[in-house]
């Protein structure tokens, strides 16, 4: 079994178990995903490949975050008032097909509502879905050019460049050009701390791709 099969084997074990750990039907899950049962049924299996959309789908339809199917569950640590991420643990998690990459460098918790992650955008990437959800963020652009869509705006930002949105607004980003890119993305949910902070989180709406956006960058 190569790394691919490893990957798709795990998100859909991740699928399966935190399905049956709810006791969801696949069908129950398909209903709150909108996806079909087969699709479902064979991305459990690790016989399909899902997009980053779908996974954000299937993982708010069990309640959680993406970060509960393509990583490893947050270890419990005593509360002293901070924490500590260590980098040897915050290893990148790649979505099978779509060329995006996730490292978590802050993760909420109790008492955490602010949330941080590196984000590697593929070159010529585009995400396939918008999201809107309660709260706010702020995209630091490290490296590359990256296209951000909010609302009905496109907004183009260079090497250095920031955006600070309110995440209701339908928005997504891809890297602009031909060149990858790098961005460290913090997030805040609007219910406080020990909620799900990201644009990936329990409450995000999926929007269609093919929502109206009226170009028109900076």
């Amino acid at each position: 079994m190569n790394l691919i099969d490893q990957s798709l084997q795990r998100i859909g074990d991740a699928i399966r178990d935190r399905r049956t750990s709810r006791r969801m039907t696949l069908g129950d899950l398909a209903e709150r995903s909108g996806l079909s049962v087969s699709f479902l049924s064979r991305v459990e299996r690790g016989q399909a490949q899902s997009s980053v959309g779908n996974l954000i789908r299937i993982a708010d339809a069990l309640g959680g975050s993406i970060h509960d199917l393509i990583g490893p569950p947050d270890t419990a640590a005593p509360d002293h008032g901070f924490a500590v991420f260590r980098s040897a643990g915050s290893m990148p998690r790649s979505i099978p097909a779509t060329g995006y990459r996730w490292t978590p460098v802050s993760t909420g918790g109790p008492g955490r509502a602010i949330e941080a992650t590196l984000l590697e955008l593929p070159a010529a990437g585009t995400a396939d879905t918008r999201f809107a959800h309660p709260g706010e963020e702020i995209c630091f652009v490290l490296e590359g050019r990256v296209r951000f869509v909010v609302g009905e705006r496109t907004t183009l930002l260079e090497t250095g460049d920031a955006i600070h949105l309110r995440s209701d607004i339908p928005h997504t980003a891809g890297a602009a050009g031909d060149a990858p890119a790098r961005v460290l993305m913090m997030t805040h949910h609007a219910s406080g701390p020990g909620g799900h902070s990201d644009w990936w989180n329990q409450g995000a709406t999926a929007l269609s791709p093919d929502a109206p956006a009226r170009d028109k960058e900076r």
